[in-house]
């Protein structure tokens, strides 16, 4: 498994069968997506992305904070779920993201997604 940094357009095929199934792949492009201060990270496996993850920086307001910063369009391949991709992808993230001096990393998860981000030390 290999963490790095990804242009956004890699990002959106992934985005788009996991996160918005059945619809236009344009609704998977975020407002941030081509700021100079978001970070696009893919996991690979074999070549391939496996998970995916968009971070740019956003004031949490629940939160004080210096420098928070926003996750967005998480995903991993439905195929390769339950192996680990996910949690690796988010903890090589934490690395990037405190060299980027950012203090707090926030999301607005759906449902089912709530216990892996609590795995991952996220609070509700």
């Amino acid at each position: 498994m290999n963490v790095k940094p990804v242009s956004v357009e890699k990002l959106y095929s992934l985005r788009n069968e996991v996160l918005r199934p059945g619809k236009p792949i344009e609704s998977t492009y975020y407002e941030n997506d081509k700021d100079g201060t978001t970070i696009h990270l893919a996991l690979y496996h074999q070549k391939q992305i496996r998970s995916i993850a968009t971070f740019y920086p956003q004031e949490f307001f629940s939160v004080e904070s210096k420098n928070a910063y926003r996750l967005r369009g998480m995903a991993t391949d439905p195929r390769f779920r339950r192996r680990g991709f996910g949690f690796k992808l988010m903890s090589v993230s934490f690395e990037i993201l405190k060299d980027n001096c950012c203090d707090v990393v926030w999301c607005k998860a759906r449902i089912v997604a709530i216990p892996f981000y609590e795995s991952l030390g996220f609070m509700t």
